[in-house]
C-alpha cells in the first residue's frame, strides 16, 4: 500500500511494489514523482527524513537526510553583512539539500532496485508534463505575484503566468537534472553541473560553496519513542520536532480522554494547552545534536511529564514557557509485501522553499536555514556546517514489536500538533485511519501581520458554539475553512490482523492505494 499526496506518485510506488520492490524502493519512486507534481512542497532541493520498520529484525531505523549550513555561515558573517536576523526566504536561508543523498543511502541499505530505474516515472512527468490540480495551479499563480526570482518565473510562469487548472506543467530542466542523477547517482547532484549552478547562485548572497555540496552525507541513527496507551510511538529525533509530539503524548497519558468527548470544548481546550506546553519545550531545547547537548531522556521521562502536567488549567487558557528537565512539506507512508513499513517526510519548507531556483537545473532550493537562531546561547545558533531545526517529522507505532501505524503529514510548524490530534483520534477514540485524518483540526500560530503568536485556527466544521466556549476560556481564535490546507495534508497506513488500511487527506490532492 502507498498513501501519498498525489495520485501519480501513489501509482509510481504501487508499480514498484507490484514488481516485487521493497518499501524503500517504492519510497524513492514515490518521492521523486512528488517532487515533480507537488513542486511547491518537496523535491531534490529539499531535505529528507524517514523511519523504516525492518520486518526481518523488528527494528525501527531512522535516516537523517538533512543538510548542513554552508561553511561561510556564522554570526560574525551575519554582522559583517549587516544582517540582524535571517530572512524567511532567499539565498541566505539555503542549507545543503539532503534529499538525493538520502535516496541513495536508503536504497543501499534496504533497496533492491537501481536508483536510475526508480527515477524514470519522475523523469517522464517532468519532461512530458502533467495536468496540474487546482491546488498546484493556485499556488503557482499566487507565488508568481510575490517572488522576484527570475529563474523561478522562467520555470513555472514562463509567459507571465503558470498553467491553469488542468494545464500541463513541463519542467525540462528538472528532467535533465533527474536524468543525470539516474545515470551518475548522487554525484550527478552534489558534483558537476548541478552543484556548480547551486554554488554559483549562492556565491553573492548565500553561505554554501561547491565543497559544502560535495562533502555532504546523511546519517543513520536511532529514533526516539514513548509508550502511549500500550503502543510504542516512534518519532524522528532532533534536529526534527518529533520530540514535541512525544512530549505532548506523555502529558496526555495522564488524562483519560474517554472523559473528554471528541471535539468538545473540554477536549479541544486540553489538546490546545498540551500542545502549547510541548511547543514551549521544543522551542527551547531542539537543535543539532552534534553541536549541543539535548536532554532528550530527561524531557521524555515520566517524572518530567508529571511536573509539566500540573501547569494545565482546565478552566482557562494560559501562556506557557519552557520547563527545565534537569529539575510547504510532503509526508507519505508505504508498506510492502515483506512486512516492511516506511514513513517519510520530505520538504522545501515554505511554499517553493527559499524561492530560489538554481539556473538551468529546475531545482527549487529549500529554506530550512531560516530556522537558525541569532542568539549565540541557543542550541540552534547560526554557525557553519550545522543542521538547522526541522519542523519535519515522521511516525511509526508498534505493539509488541509489530507495526500498527505509519503516519506523516505536511504542515510546517503545526506537524507535531497534527500528530497529537490524529494519533489520539486513533488510539483514544478508536477511529479508523481515514476518519482520524478527516476529522476537524486546530492549528496554533500567526499567519498575518498583527496576529498574536497564540492565535488558534479552528476548522469551521467545529461550529460557533465551540468557538464561543473556547473564547470564554481565554483562547484567541480564528475560524478557518472547513478543510484548511494549513492544517496539514496527512497520510497514514494502519495495520491490523494482516490487513492494511490507508488514509489520505481531503485537504490536498492525495490518495491511498493498495494491492493484494
Amino acid at each position: 500500500m502507498v498513501a501519498a499526496a498525489h495520485p501519480y506518485a501513489v501509482l509510481a510506488g504501487v508499480d514498484v511494489l507490484k514488481a516485487g520492490g521493497t518499501a524503500a524502493d517504492a519510497a524513492v519512486a514515490t518521492n521523486a514523482v512528488l517532487g515533480v507534481t507537488e513542486p511547491q512542497d518537496c523535491g531534490v532541493g529539499g531535505d529528507f527524513f524517514c523511519l523504516y520498520y525492518e520486518a526481518a529484525t523488528g527494528r525501527v531505523h531512522f535516516l537523517n537526510g538533512s543538510g548542513r549550513s554552508g561553511s561561510r555561515a556564522g554570526l560574525d558573517e551575519l554582522r559583517r553583512r549587516g544582517i540582524e536576523r535571517l530572512p524567511v526566504v532567499g539565498p541566505p536561508t539555503v542549507s545543503v539539500p539532503g534529499c538525493v543523498r538520502a535516496w541513495a543511502m536508503l536504497l543501499e541499505r534496504f533497496g533492491t532496485r537501481p536508483l536510475g530505474d526508480l527515477l524514470q516515472p519522475a523523469i517522464h512527468y517532468a519532461a512530458r508534463g502533467f495536468p496540474t490540480t487546482s491546488f498546484v495551479s493556485q499556488v503557482i499563480r499566487e507565488y508568481a505575484s510575490v517572488t522576484p526570482d527570475a529563474e523561478w518565473h522562467r520555470v513555472f510562469a514562463p509567459a507571465g503566468r503558470g498553467p491553469e487548472f488542468g494545464g500541463l506543467l513541463i519542467q525540462l530542466d528538472l528532467a535533465r537534472t533527474l536524468t543525470e542523477v539516474a545515470a551518475q547517482g548522487p554525484d550527478g547532484f552534489y558534483r558537476g553541473r548541478v552543484a556548480e549552478a547551486i554554488a554559483h547562485r549562492m556565491e553573492a548572497e548565500g553561505f554554501l560553496t561547491r565543497e559544502d555540496l560535495a562533502r555532504h552525507s546523511g546519517e543513520w541513527g536511532e529514533p526516539i519513542s514513548t509508550m502511549y496507551r500500550g503502543v510504542r510511538i516512534y518519532e524522528t529525533p532532533p534536529p526534527t520536532q518529533g520530540l514535541a509530539a512525544l512530549l505532548g503524548l506523555n502529558l496526555l497519558e495522564g488524562f483519560d480522554l474517554k472523559n473528554y468527548p471528541l471535539h468538545s470544548v473540554e477536549h479541544l481546550h486540553l489538546l490546545i494547552e498540551i500542545a502549547k506546553l510541548a511547543y514551549a519545550d521544543r522551542d527551547r531545547w531542539i537543535g543539532d545534536p552534534a553541536h549541543a547537548r539535548l536532554p532528550v531522556a530527561e524531557l521524555l521521562s515520566s517524572a518530567y511529564a508529571a511536573r509539566r502536567r500540573r501547569e494545565f488549567d482546565p478552566e482557562k487558557a494560559r501562556p506557557h514557557t519552557f520547563g527545565d528537565p534537569q529539575g510547504d512539506t510532503t509526508g507519505f507512508v508505504i508498506a510492502d509485501r515483506h512486512g516492511n513499513l516506511i514513513s517519510v517526510v520530505q520538504s522545501l519548507f515554505n511554499a517553493f522553499g527559499s524561492g530560489v531556483v538554481a539556473p538551468g537545473t529546475g531545482v527549487v532550493l529549500h529554506n530550512r536555514g531560516r530556522h537558525f537562531s541569532v542568539d549565540p546561547t541557543h542550541p540552534s545558533a547560526f554557525a557553519a556546517r550545522k543542521r538547522p531545526f526541522h519542523t519535519l517529522m515522521a511516525s511509526i507505532a508498534t505493539r509488541e514489536d509489530r507495526p500498527v501505524l505509519g503516519f506523516a503529514t505536511m504542515g510546517g510548524n503545526g506537524q507535531a500538533m497534527f500528530h497529537l490530534q490524529v494519533l489520539t483520534n486513533l488510539f483514544d477514540y478508536g477511529l479508523d485511519i481515514q476518519e482520524a485524518i478527516e476529522r476537524p483540526r486546530f492549528l496554533i500560530g500567526a499567519f498575518l501581520p498583527g496576529d498574536p503568536d497564540d492565535t488558534t485556527h479552528l476548522e469551521s466544521r467545529l461550529g460557533p458554539d465551540v468557538l464561543t466556549a473556547l473564547e470564554a476560556k481565554g483562547h484567541r481564535l480564528k475560524l478557518a475553512p472547513e478543510l484548511f490546507w494549513r492544517c496539514g495534508q496527512a497520510h497514514g497506513i494502519a495495520l491490523r490482523d494482516g490487513t492494511l488500511m490507508g488514509g489520505a487527506d481531503p485537504r490536498g490532492d492525495g490518495a491511498a492505494l493498495g494491492l493484494s
